[in-house]
């Protein structure tokens, strides 16, 4: 009898650690198609031609990296043309929003100081 309760009390304790071990994902989570949506809809896109090159999730879904790519660049084009990759590192808040800044990657002739660039990814918690 003493090894029956033994073994049972093991096996719900484990079931307990296993249970609260399991890391919560991000609201991100299954949904990377309103993500990329919304994106579309932020200044590197609007405002300077840019389009979404790669978005990657951390395993949790907290955190994410979106590398944003100029549409002129193509092969062929020398670098004077180009604009460089523009990268945003955007972490979850207690709200359900991704929020990152960057700064440009690249000069905008008439301007001294070149403001920061923020993204805010707004999902809901379902």
């Amino acid at each position: 009898m003493n090894r029956s309760i033994a073994a049972a009390l093991l096996i719900t304790a484990c079931t307990v650690f296993i249970g609260c071990a399991t890391a919560r994902k991000g609201p991100a989570y299954s949904h990377e198609q309103e993500f990329r949506r919304q994106l579309a809809e932020t200044t590197p896109v609007r405002e300077y031609g840019y389009t979404v090159k790669e978005l990657r999730f951390s395993e949790d879904y907290r955190k994410a990296l979106v590398v944003f790519t100029h549409t002129n660049n193509q092969p062929g084009l020398d670098n004077s043309q180009r604009r460089p990759n523009w990268e945003f590192n955007l972490a979850l808040d207690d709200f359900g929003r991704y929020r990152g800044m960057a700064m440009q990657p690249f000069y905008t002739p008439g301007t001294a100081n070149t403001p920061p660039i923020y993204i805010t990814v707004a999902m809901s918690n379902k």
